[in-house]
């Protein structure tokens, strides 16, 4: 299986139990994935979705220990598995030199990475399989 390219489809908020869902949909298809995310989180994903306000390091910490992001290119940020109910993401970043690193972080850290930089979000076939909610199938 591969990857199937997925858009930002909503933030949304159930006010009975304060959880907030990032809903992705795939690009041209009507499957949908719901993604669990906190409010600081979620908070940070509005901020950059509306390009209104300044992110604080101390509220929701953009960075990785040992890359230096300043010097590299997000190429994409990948949802690539979900195990026991919990999603699990990468970033695939591009050094000035042209090394390419991959980097482990949560769904709601990539997607934030992937809307700051205007990269695409992908997820994996096997996650929509899995995860996904599919409309008029």
């Amino acid at each position: 299986m591969g990857i199937v390219e997925m858009t930002i489809d909503s933030l949304r908020r159930n006010s009975l139990s304060n959880e907030w869902a990032l809903i992705l949909k795939e690009k041209g298809a009507e499957r949908y994935l719901p993604i669990y995310i906190g409010p600081r989180q979620a908070n940070i994903v509005k901020k950059l979705l509306l390009g209104v306000g300044r992110i604080d390091p101390a509220e929701f910490d953009l960075s990785f220990a040992g890359i230096d992001t300043i010097f590299c290119k997000v190429e994409a940020a990948v949802i690539n598995r979900f195990v026991e109910n919990v999603f699990y993401a990468k970033l695939l970043l591009a050094q000035n030199d042209g090394k390419a690193v991959e980097v482990n972080c949560v769904p709601a850290k990539a997607v934030a990475h992937g809307i700051r930089t205007e990269a695409p979000i992908f997820t994996d076939e096997t996650v929509l399989d899995k995860a996904g909610i599919a409309i008029g199938a």
